[in-house]
């Protein structure tokens, strides 16, 4: 029994960016595509720049995640299910933040 629910939440005010939020049996999951991985020129280049620079992303983790067969970076973050909604505010509120941020350091890494 899959005990998973989810929505997508339209960012308006941010052009309207979509977020995925998944509700697991353990914790809330907010996430959100940054780009297609194939649209880096050097990804071995732009994973170590994310990886030395992942903390300065507050509540936030870079992944990778497949999507029909095309890979994709997503920024995202995770909850308790017993979060505030102030919380959960925060939380998307810093993630479409640090999303855009990194959506804009990606032109510097991709191809051309």
């Amino acid at each position: 029994e899959n005990n998973e629910s989810s929505l997508i939440i339209k960012m308006n005010d941010y052009g309207d960016l979509p977020l995925a939020v998944l509700f697991t049996s353990q914790q809330i999951v907010i996430e959100t595509y940054i780009c297609p991985v194939n649209t880096i020129r050097d990804t071995a280049e732009f994973n170590l720049f994310l990886l030395r620079n992942q903390k300065v992303l507050p509540l936030s983790s870079v992944g990778i995640t497949q999507v029909k067969q095309e890979e994709y970076y997503v920024a995202f973050g995770a909850l308790s299910l017993n979060s505030s909604l102030a919380d959960v505010t925060l939380e998307i509120t810093t993630l479409v933040e640090n999303a855009l941020d990194i959506a804009e350091i990606t032109q510097v890494y991709s191809q051309e």
